[in-house]
Order: structure tokens, then C-alpha cells, then sequence
């Protein structure tokens, strides 16, 4: 079984994964850190390097790979990228080949955790907390949609106990030992 969690930056899809993965005894793969160790290079490396087109392109071909290697034969949870299912490509499979998580917080939660992590994030060290607010807003609006589209269910993380949101996903999921 392969749980993919979907969600905005902050959400916490890499910290519930972690933590889901250690509970259940599954692998556990962030899609991000899989193409940074794939390329030896940060993933705004990778943008500034090759454009976001052709990291679009091997995020799709390393969440086939994953998928691949996983799908029907060991338990994995799969930490998506934040844009990964905004394109179509990636969302089917996503679909198609795993349980799907959307990991929602409110606009207001995401600002307060992304400001504490604002300077190990290049695209918002620089923006003012006004323009963080409406960044946020704008990649939202925009991507709310293909989240939900993606998953099975929702799940909050806006109290940001993961206890809790564990316990919730816990009861959401049959899972597979």
C-alpha cells in the first residue's frame, strides 16, 4: 500500500510522514529529497539550473519510479512536493496507485509556521509578512482544487499536534501490515 500525503508547504506532510511511517513500520520517501539525492542538488538548485518545466518532468518520472518500485509489493508513505499534483501527469498517478492524503491548514497557520522557517526557504526569505500572506493565499487558491481532486480525504493539521492528526489518519485508513 503506498499512502501519499498532499498538501502547501508547512502543512507538515514530511513531519506526519516521518512519524506515520516510524508507527505503521513503512518506508517512508519524500519526493523532494528523492530527486535532490537523485541529482546531488537542492530542488532550487534544480529550478535555477534546468527550469521548473524540466523539474516538473523528473518529478514525474521519479514519483513513476517510486510508484514503480513500491506499488503492490511494500508499504510506503510518499511525501508529495507541494506542486506535485498540480500537474495532470502526476495526479492520475497519484490517483491511480495511492491512497491519497490531503494534509489541510488554514492560510493564517501556514504564514505563522512558514515565517518561522522563512530564511531555509529562498522564495520567501525576501517577502515581507504582507507578501508571504498574499503568496500564500494566491499558490493556495490555485492549488486547493488539484488536492482535493488527488485524495481520498482531508485531513487538518491546523492544531499542529501531530498526536492528534496521526490519531485521525489512523481512523480514516485501513491500513495494510
Amino acid at each position: 500500500m503506498i499512502i501519499s500525503l498532499c498538501g502547501f508547504m508547512g502543512a507538515g506532510k514530511s513531519t506526519v510522514g516521518k512519524y506515520l511511517a516510524q508507527m505503521l513500520r513503512y518506508d517512508f520517501i519524500d519526493l523532494d529529497q528523492y530527486i535532490e539525492q537523485k541529482y546531488n542538488m537542492t530542488i532550487n538548485a534544480f529550478f535555477a539550473q534546468k527550469g521548473e518545466e524540466a523539474f516538473r518532468l523528473e518529478e514525474r518520472d521519479s514519483l513513476l519510479e517510486i510508484v514503480e518500485k513500491y506499488y503492490g509489493k511494500e508499504n510506503l508513505i510518499l511525501a508529495l512536493g507541494g506542486g506535485t499534483v498540480t500537474r495532470e501527469a502526476c495526479a492520475s498517478i497519484v490517483r491511480e496507485k495511492t491512497y491519497g492524503l490531503y494534509l489541510y491548514c488554514s492560510k493564517d497557520e501556514l504564514v505563522r509556521r512558514l515565517k518561522r522557517r522563512r530564511e531555509s526557504r529562498p522564495l520567501l526569505k525576501d517577502k515581507s509578512d504582507e507578501e508571504l500572506a498574499e503568496y500564500v493565499q494566491g499558490l493556495m487558491d490555485a492549488r486547493e482544487e488539484a488536492y482535493r481532486s488527488s485524495s481520498k480525504c482531508v485531513i487538518s493539521t491546523q492544531n499542529g499536534q501531530l498526536a492528534s492528526v496521526i490519531d485521525t489518519i489512523l481512523a480514516e485508513v485501513e491500513f495494510e501490515s
